[in-house]
């Protein structure tokens, strides 16, 4: 589960400095307490799979496996999309810019079905949300800079 997470954070790192190219450049832009908040969130949401006891049934894994990796594949697509069409309407749009924050969900509720927690799975929907409302307030900004 290590290596998933892992992957995940790897895939955002590698991608988040190239939406400076595009003219994004929201690493500038803080907010304390939304920041300390979103990160908070994010270490509980990344660190405590780690720790989860998951459901290894032929019937749930290839489920939930599915469930993964197509979650994975829409949060990787939504990258791309605002990289490297950049002008498209899509990636002009809330919904298309944000997509790499909230398409996530599916991957992090994914993980939490697998590990049968319950709690894991709401905290992944309120990072989520945090992390939308954070990156949309910081590109709005960052655009205008």
């Amino acid at each position: 589960m290590f290596f998933t997470i892992s992957s995940n954070i790897s895939l955002e790192f590698v991608f988040s400095h190239k939406l400076e190219k595009v003219g994004y450049i929201i690493s500038k832009v803080k907010f304390a307490k939304l920041d300390w908040l979103e990160n908070i969130l994010r270490a509980i949401v990344f660190i405590v799979p780690v720790f989860m006891n998951f459901d290894v049934s032929a019937l749930n894994l290839t489920k939930y496996i599915i469930l993964y990796v197509i979650g994975v594949t829409i949060y990787f697509i939504s990258w791309l999309m605002v990289i490297y069409f950049s002008n498209s309407y899509w990636s002009k749009s809330a919904l298309g810019l944000l997509a790499p924050a909230y398409t996530s969900i599916a991957w992090l509720i994914a993980i939490g079905m697998l590990g049968n927690l319950k709690i894991y799975n709401y905290l992944a929907v309120l990072f989520v949300i945090v992390h939308t409302f954070s990156t949309y307030f910081k590109l709005k900004i960052a655009k205008l800079k």
